[in-house]
């Protein structure tokens, strides 16, 4: 086949495929002109899945007359007017293919207005063709309404997928950005009915109520905190509101929302230890910084950067976040019992007050009542339940103590605390132990040698894939220290964060075990060491350590109220 040029259509067609990939693409293009516009109130309608029709109105600075026709021209933008303004982009758009690459896959038709014009202006294009513009009546303004979205280009609509779908896209797309601009007031239409209204009064979690639900919302915590020249704001919630998918993380640049493994993982890492595996936690993350310091240009559609500084991002979210963790981590409280257990007369006799009170479906779920973590108070033990578990009384109710989880956030804490210390002691084997590696753990070896030297291993190289272990941290003497070295070279955690997987497993194998009968001098020494912790109520691992039963439901079910 001969070289050509392909003919202005295609070529449009060919472009539009970068930007416009389905209905809520363009949803978010129009949405991003609107707020570059100074928009203080955006319409979206929606009807068949997008494919249909989306019309976005706005009330913002609106397009002059003689400008209109420019709008369309592919790289024609009003936001920057060089490459050197590349370096410092404030608004969201700017590669001026947003309207272009619409029209050349539907057809499309815009009103718009701007402040003190006798008239607004009219124009349709319709298969890339550009009709007449006219006048027409409009408040300063845009509406810009695109239907029938790939009839022209059959094999891209073929891959759209049900209306439910993209319907589904459409409103992420709307919902990332009403938590972006909460003093916007956004109102969405999804085939003649509303979906979602938020009240643009500038309040964050009232606009997050709208996209979480208000029982996810109110119990977020604020996030605000600055270290020259970034700076964090936004909503985290506590980690037993956790998910079982990422779908509960907002990230949004300068106000852009981006989609960001990096972001990702620094939020995931703020949790760690706070939750248990498999759950994500929940946040909306607004970083600030200078535009010189991020490339927003890698992707036509807009919704990747790159930061010049990955690392120091990654510790400055990590840290803001975990700082707000750290200090209102909640205790679980049983609350108000619901329904009360009666046996029926085929069911045994024998009361269960325990197990009425403590009743899955209904007991364990969180009232919304927390108790911060850095102020629990002195418990006092009453005993041991199954061998598992440590009751004791508080000033505001009884405490249930899960004490193999609890003596783990003890040990965690120390031996993290210990590490590189004098104090950390090694236990000399009575007989030099030789252990062969598998190549997956020599080659880890190399790297996290250090990490294990400092806490108490001595260690030497014995052949070529063998190891001469003369001593092991003396918390791990009598325990599994094999088991607890091997587990750390296979994995993959103690490449990113050794010293806290190292310590992880340490306390994990030196914990006193579920089904060990305590003392009461043993179990007052443990709440006492519990009560000092930074982080009391779970286990490294994220399990929970304690949940608190409260007087005033007790006295509830007794009949004392």
């Amino acid at each position: 086949m001969p070289i050509r040029v392909l003919d202005p259509q295609t070529v449009a067609k060919i472009a539009a495929g970068e930007v416009v990939e389905r209905p809520a693409s363009v949803v978010k293009e129009l949405l991003e002109n609107a707020l570059d516009a100074g928009a203080s109130r955006i319409d979206i309608e929606i009807n068949g899945g997008g494919a249909g029709l989306i019309k976005v109105a706005d009330d913002g600075c609106g397009i002059p007359a003689g400008e209109l026709s420019l709008a369309f021209t592919r790289h024609a933008t009003s936001k920057i007017s060089s490459f050197d303004d590349l370096d410092n982009i404030k608004s969201l758009g700017f590669r001026g293919e947003a309207l272009a690459s619409i029209a050349a896959v539907a057809d499309v038709e815009v009103t718009t207005a701007v402040a003190g014009s006798s008239s607004g202006s009219f124009l349709a294009m319709h298969g890339g063709r550009e009709g007449a513009i006219r006048p027409a009546a409009r408040a300063c303004g845009t509406t810009v309404s695109v239907a029938h979205l790939f009839r022209e280009v059959p094999a891209r609509l073929k891959f759209l997928k049900s209306d439910s779908t993209e319907t589904g896209h459409i409103v992420n797309v709307v919902s990332n950005y009403t938590l972006a601009y909460p003093e916007v007031r956004f109102r969405l239409t999804i085939d003649g009915r509303d979906t979602l209204s938020t009240p643009g009064n500038g309040n964050l979690s009232d606009a997050a109520a709208e996209v979480m639900g208000r029982e996810t919302a109110v119990r977020m915590m604020p996030i605000a905190s600055g270290s020259n020249p970034l700076s964090i704001t936004g909503l985290v919630a506590p980690p037993d509101a956790s998910r079982s998918n990422r779908s509960g993380l907002y990230f949004f640049v300068n106000r852009r929302w981006v989609r960001s493994q990096m972001l990702s993982r620094a939020v995931e890492e703020a949790y760690h230890g706070l939750l248990t595996v498999g759950r994500y936690p929940v946040a909306i993350i607004n970083l600030s910084l200078p535009p010189s310091e991020i490339d927003v240009n890698i992707h036509p559609a807009k919704t990747e950067i790159k930061f010049h500084e990955d690392s120091r991002v990654f510790d400055f979210v990590r840290q803001a976040v975990r700082s707000v963790l750290i200090g209102e981590a909640p205790v679980p409280i049983i609350g108000e019992p619901i329904a009360i257990y009666r046996p029926t007369a085929a069911q045994s006799s024998k009361t269960q007050v325990i197990e009425d009170l403590f009743a899955e479906n209904k007991q364990l779920q969180p009232t919304g009542a927390t108790t911060p973590a850095r102020t629990l108070p002195a418990l006092r033990p009453l005993g041991q339940v199954a061998g598992c578990y440590i009751l004791a009384e508080g000033p505001d109710g009884l405490y249930i103590i899960d004490q193999h989880a609890a003596h783990e956030r003890i040990m965690f804490e120390k031996v993290l605390d210990s590490r590189g210390r004098a104090e950390v002691q090694s236990q000399a084997l009575l007989e030099t132990q030789n252990i062969e590696l598998s190549p997956v753990e020599a080659g880890r070896y190399q790297s996290l040698s250090q990490i294990l030297t400092g806490y108490g291993f001595i260690l030497e190289d014995f052949g070529t894939s063998g190891l001469l272990v003369r001593a092991v941290p003396s918390l791990l003497a009598g325990g599994n220290w094999l088991a607890t070295l091997r587990e750390f070279l296979n994995s993959p955690e103690s490449i990113t964060r050794g010293e806290e997987r190292m310590a992880e497993l340490i306390a994990c194998h030196s914990a006193v075990r579920a089904g060990k009968a305590l003392s009461m001098d043993e179990m007052r020494a443990l709440l006492l060491d519990l009560e000092k912790a930074q982080v009391p109520n779970t286990c490294p691992h994220g399990r929970p350590t304690l949940m608190k039963l409260e007087t005033s439901a007790l006295e509830r079910y007794f009949k004392r109220t």
